[in-house]
């Protein structure tokens, strides 16, 4: 048995580690506008979507009586929330649920 291990082992292929390229950014379509460059954030647990893109794509926004806490401690309330909002990545159509906060964009 350690022979066999051992054996499947020697004969994995190590991959190397590619550079960092800074920042994690996919296409996507939404509401039938493709977008380039949106970042990916796979560590998140919100979606967060500008009310200025939201009132753009025509979206219904639901109200929310939710409040965001961010890191310097300052607290906001939602612009509210857009529930199931089909994203196209690649070939999946992925039902997302987008907190809308009134912020500005560069």
């Amino acid at each position: 048995m350690f022979n066999q291990v051992r054996e499947k082992m020697r004969l994995r292929i190590t991959l190397k580690k590619k550079s960092d390229l800074g920042k994690f950014v996919i296409s996507c379509l939404i509401g039938g506008i493709d977008y380039p460059s949106v970042l990916c954030d796979t560590g998140s647990s919100v979606s967060i979507l500008p009310k200025v893109m939201a009132n753009h794509l025509g979206l219904k926004i639901d109200t929310s009586e939710d409040l965001f806490t961010f890191v310097d401690c300052s607290q906001r309330n939602l612009g509210g929330i857009i529930r199931n909002l089909e994203v196209q990545i690649g070939n999946a159509l992925v039902p997302v649920d987008f907190h809308v906060l009134d912020i500005k964009l560069n």
